[in-house]
């Protein structure tokens, strides 16, 4: 199956298994690359509320 054709099957998806695709290309990235993984290590373990992303923020950015 060429990249295209998967491009259009994921258009035909709901937005929950749209999701869950992302979920899921995002954790074989994560998974293999060791930079992006210790990144986002340091970003989950940072408790620093000043530094956080407020949930509907981050709704908004994703809408534009």
């Amino acid at each position: 199956m060429s990249l295209t054709q998967l491009k259009q099957e994921a258009v035909e998806l709901s937005p929950a298994e749209q999701n869950e695709l992302i979920a899921f290309l995002g954790s074989i990235q994560i998974a293999e690359d060791e930079k992006l993984r210790a990144e986002l290590t340091d970003k989950i373990d940072d408790t620093d509320p000043g530094n956080w992303v407020d949930l509907d923020d981050l709704h908004k950015r994703w809408a534009n």
